[in-house]
Order: C-alpha cells, then structure tokens, then sequence
C-alpha cells in the first residue's frame, strides 16, 4: 500500500504478516493486500463450500444472491451465455488502528458500477513493539518535516504544519489497552450521490495534497474518483466540510457485518486490524438507471483507463430481467 505496487510474496510468509505484521528495515509497517480474488476462476468452482456459505449469510437475499435473488437483476442471465465477474471476491489486506499518513492500509476513493454488498469474515490485530512505536512517531515527523519543505519549494496549498500535526497522535495506540477494546475492524467513509459534483471539485483544488504510487505527489487526475488515486484522511474530511459543507457517512464495520454500498456512491475503506472481506455486486431494480448512466461516465474515460475495464452490459441484464418476467405474467395468467 506504501507504493501502491505489486510484489511477489509466497503464501506462508503473506499470512505470517497477516497475523504477526511486517515491516521495513525503518521499522515502518509494511501494508500488504491481496485483492479481487480469484481474479478470474470463479469462487464457486475453486471454494463450492465456502461459496455456499457465504452466499447463505447475506443479508437481504432478494436482491444480493448472485444466483437467485429475485430483485436482482444480474440473476435474470442465462445460464450458457457469458456473464460480467460480479464475484464473489476476496480481499485480505493487513491493518493498523492509527492513520499513518502514507502507506495506509486503504481502498481509496472510488465508485463502483453497480451495488455491491462486502462482509467482514475474519480479523487479527497486529501488536506493535514499542521500539516499532518509536521509530514509526520519528518517521512521521520526518514525513511532515518533508511535506513542509516541498510546500516551501513548490508554493502549493497544502496542509499547514498545525493540520497536519492533527493526523500525528503523540502516543501510537498498536497494542495497547485501547485498542484491544476495540471492536471495530474497517473505517468506511461512504458519499451521496448528490455530493458526487462538490467532492470532484474539492478532489481537483486539492490533488496535489494527496500521494499514490511511489507515494509521488499526484499531479493530474484524469477523474478525481475513477482513477482510485485519493484517500480523504481526518484532516481531508474536516476541510471538505469546511469548504464544501458535505461529509462522507463515517462507521466502523465490526466483524461478521455486512455493509452495502449503492451504485453510484463513492466510498474509501481503510483497514484498522487485517481483515478478510468477501464481496459481490449485484444490481437492484431501484438503481438500473444509475448504472446506466455509470456505464456510459465510464465509457468517456481515456482507453487506456483502467476502470474502463469493468464490463457490467447492464443493457443485456435488463432485456432479459423483461423477458423472464413477462413469460411468468403469461404463466401466471394462464
């Protein structure tokens, strides 16, 4: 997560960091994720019993069973005809209780192309040593000293010294008697649609405040949500307000909860302890015109754009949803 690139790690060693954490030769923590997987066999065929019940422990079956949930609109295809990967997916990422600033165990800002529900499976805290805790203090007041340098060099309005200090708790709370009361385990920051005009602008004055990979500087948005390069911190989000006057709803997801988030509603996780989600998309009679319109926004980004990847053909799903339900009025007529 530091670099927002991708590294080889075998299995054993990924889990050891999973439940025991892992570090830089700084001692800074070490954000490892693995994330939409399987990318591409599907969950059932490799994990049929672990598919079976999680699909069973979904809320709201109607319209979040992939399979028959009959609000949802993705069931309505036809078994033998190519369907869009609307999951299952797993995400198991490794998390700290403290904001770090950089490196962050984050799903940043984003917006999905249809209605997804993600549940919480399984979690482990990591306990930090309180040499870790040291170095990782000194490291932040490095980070700072070196965000106020290139405001210097740069003139850029970014975040004063005294904000800033505000992301920078005196005591990190990894381990101690705080933090092991707590249950939450995913701090979820999820926006309306109607904010969607306003946090692009406040996104646009601000994205050069903000780091992705290399944890560079970003110096150009081609969309301020679709190119996934954002995380709004604490200090981000009192601005917004101030500035913009909206806010995100802000909860914590404990485990075993199941939260949904609409299409169309851009939303940013960040891990607290690791954390293993299940998730899967489906598509609700209430939102099949947001997905289109989503659709056709995502169509106008440039080719190369990696969100133009996702493939919903939300118009297929409609023209067959019409056709099953008009053969069962005729069924039911009869």
């Amino acid at each position: 997560c530091l670099a927002n690139c991708e590294v080889e790690i075998n299995t054993r060693h990924f889990f050891e960091g999973y439940t025991k954490g892992r570090t830089y030769e700084n001692f800074w923590p070490e954000m490892l994720k693995l994330k939409d997987w399987p990318p591409s066999d599907k969950f059932e065929d490799l994990l049929p019993r672990h598919c079976d019940e999680f699909i069973s422990a979904l809320p709201f079956q109607e319209y979040s069973d992939p399979r028959t949930g009959i609000l949802n609109i993705a069931a309505k295809l036809p078994e033998g005809l190519i369907k869009p990967d609307l999951g299952p997916k797993t995400y198991i990422a490794y998390g700290v209780q403290d904001e770090l600033g950089r490196g962050d165990s984050v799903t940043k800002l984003h917006c999905d192309m249809s209605d997804a529900v993600n549940l919480l499976t399984h979690t482990a805290e990591v306990t930090l040593s309180q040499e870790q805790i040291s170095a990782v203090k000194d490291i932040k007041r490095r980070h700072k000293e070196q965000n106020k340098l290139e405001e210097e060099q740069g003139g850029e309005d970014s975040l004063s010294q005294e904000e800033d200090e505000l992301n920078m708790p005196e005591v990190l709370s990894y381990g101690n008697e705080q933090s092991r009361d707590e249950t939450g385990s995913a701090l979820w920051d999820i926006f309306r649609r109607e904010d969607v005009p306003k946090l692009e602008e406040y996104l646009r004055k601000h994205c050069n405040e903000f780091r992705h990979t290399f944890c560079c500087k970003v110096t150009k948005l081609y969309h301020p949500i679709h190119d996934q390069s954002c995380y709004l911190t604490v200090e981000h989000k009192r601005k917004l307000k101030a500035e913009f006057g909206i806010e995100p709803w802000t909860f914590v997801q404990k485990l075993g909860e199941a939260v949904f988030i609409p299409a169309g509603c851009p939303h940013q996780v960040r891990n607290l302890k690791s954390c293993t989600k299940v998730a899967v998309d489906f598509v609700s009679p209430e939102n099949i015109s947001e997905c289109l319109r989503l659709t056709e926004e995502f169509r106008q980004l440039p080719k190369n754009h990696k969100a133009r990847e996702d493939k919903l053909e939300i118009k297929k799903m409609v023209i067959y949803a019409i056709e099953q339900a008009l053969k069962e009025l005729e069924t039911l007529s009869e």
